[in-house]
């Protein structure tokens, strides 16, 4: 179906958009905030969930209930 494959891909470019620009405001604000290797590789694993969750919950909000198939 050529309009689910659309869909599908503007909200898969939607999600992309929004993990890449999450991921570089987090790692600037590791690198800034802290100088020395150990505390970043915590806040990373710690910070992990809230990475992925920020994009999925955007997505979702942002998409219309066609894009879902609702």
């Amino acid at each position: 179906n050529s309009v689910g494959h659309t869909m599908l891909s503007k909200f898969a470019t939607r999600f992309s958009i929004i993990l890449v620009s999450v991921l570089v405001l987090i790692a600037m604000a590791i690198h800034f905030a802290f100088t020395g290797g150990r505390p970043s590789v915590e806040l990373w694993i710690v910070l992990f969930p809230v990475i992925l969750a920020i994009p999925i919950l955007s997505a979702v909000f942002i998409a219309s209930d066609s894009e879902l198939g609702v």
